[in-house]
């Protein structure tokens, strides 16, 4: 029986070189990523366990991204101790509060490859699967003991293969792709499984669509979102190449999968999706609920705030301007974003026409600073969360939807069809 792509990039990571869908492997890991959860619940479990030296300082991101710069003294005495660490144990690469959100800056920084194993104190860590490497999210005593060994173990996922053709029309992006195959699957459809991407659309995605689409797989349960590497991920990897060697991996013909779902863009066209309120599953055709008030329109985070996104929110924002009495906030996913938003004139145009732009922070996505909720307002967002309380007060709500629409309804006051705009 052939191998799925979840079973080959596990299995390279064996002892052995194989592993099946179902068993529990040991496997080295090639990078780890930790953000704040290093100096709040890593670094007491690794005292515990009197770990005086890492596995390996070359092979670890640290990342103050979550409240960055600090929001209160909780926070700042988190990023002094994720400061200590870094100096103490000499890791190599360490990002403080200026560089931006972790997951869009491992791939910045050139230390994601395909064929790799990388895990991440965060669940969104599945988003390095846009660049063919098996990636997913653990928990802090998971994370210290490969802090701590360089290994881990993991049940090998079965697969669900997901094949996408056709083109997206103006103004439908993959946000709306994958809020509408989260609503299929449901928020457990997926349930520690490797959602594995495949078919002529995905291979002609940018690698910020691929990026948005693997991110938000865990929300339908999944241990990870798989892609075989296309142009973009080539041209990706050819400006920021790896210290090692790397090759791309790929499924066999005769792998089984556990359930194998279509969509074709050309036969039936996907309409930009909204999540409502209380789950990223909650998703329907943004025709649903056109005309919902909302008070805030949020565009950034690790799901959505690369520079494809503020893109589309220039190319919709220039010559117009955010409705009075809604605010716009828009967050970029990294300096180097920002910074090529600058260059583009592309900041110019979302200020003028009202928007603040703050600097690249997970801030507003989690409820931490930068754009949290009062009791009883509403906001869409690009994030990938909704659930009660994710943004500010447990009484607000958050619609998720893709920039496009975001940014549409910024301009109306309420929830609207981008491309009626």
């Amino acid at each position: 029986m052939g191998k799925t792509l979840a079973e080959q990039l596990i299995g390279s990571h064996t002892e052995s070189g194989v592993a099946d869908a179902g068993e529990i492997v040991e496997v080295a890991v090639d990078m780890l990523m930790t953000h704040e959860v290093l100096g709040s619940r890593i670094m007491p479990i690794l005292e515990e366990m009197d770990v005086k030296r890492v596995w390996d300082p070359a092979r670890i991101l640290v990342v103050n991204d979550h409240w960055a710069p600090a929001s209160d003294t909780k926070s700042a005495e988190i990023h002094q101790r994720n400061r200590q660490f870094v100096r103490e144990h000499k890791i190599k690469h360490f990002c403080d509060v200026d560089c931006g959100i972790c997951h869009q800056v491992l791939p910045e920084l050139g230390l994601v490859a395909p064929g790799d194993l990388i895990i991440g104190s965060d669940s969104h860590s599945t988003l390095y699967g846009a660049f063919n490497a098996f990636a997913t999210g653990l928990a802090a005593t998971d994370c210290a003991i490969i802090i701590a060994t360089g290994k881990t173990w993991l049940r090998v996922p079965e697969s669900i293969k997901i094949t996408v053709s056709g083109e997206f029309k103006e103004y439908v992006m993959s946000k709306d792709l994958i809020l509408k195959i989260i609503a299929d699957l449901g928020a457990d459809g997926a349930n520690y499984m490797s959602m594995e991407f495949h078919g002529p659309t995905i291979d002609q995605m940018s690698v910020d669509s691929r990026m948005t689409m693997t991110n938000m797989s865990v929300e339908a349960g999944a241990k990870s979102g798989l892609m075989t590497v296309n142009k973009s991920v080539q041209e990706w990897m050819n400006k920021r190449p790896p210290d090692r060697k790397w090759a791309p991996v790929v499924p066999d013909n005769t792998a089984e999968y556990q359930e194998s779902l279509e969509y074709d863009l050309d036969k039936e066209a996907l309409e930009p999706y909204v999540a409502v309120p209380d789950s990223p599953a909650n998703g329907r055709p943004v025709t649903e609920v056109v005309g919902t008030p909302i008070d805030q329109a949020f565009l950034g985070s690790c799901t959505n705030g690369r520079l494809e996104d503020l893109q589309v929110a220039a190319k919709i924002l220039k010559g117009r301007h955010v409705h009075n009495g809604t605010r716009m906030i828009v967050t970029p996913a990294s300096r180097e974003v920002y910074m090529s938003a600058l260059d583009n004139g592309i900041i110019r145009i979302l200020m003028e026409a009202g928007a603040v732009v703050t600097n690249a922070t997970c801030g507003a996505c989690v409820g931490g600073h930068l754009g949290v909720l009062g009791a009883g307002e509403v906001c869409i967002s690009s994030t990938n969360r909704n659930f009660p309380g994710r943004m500010g007060h447990r009484e607000s709500k958050v619609y998720l939807a893709s920039p496009a629409t975001v940014t549409a309804s910024a301009i109306m006051g309420e929830i609207t069809d981008p491309r009626s705009v």
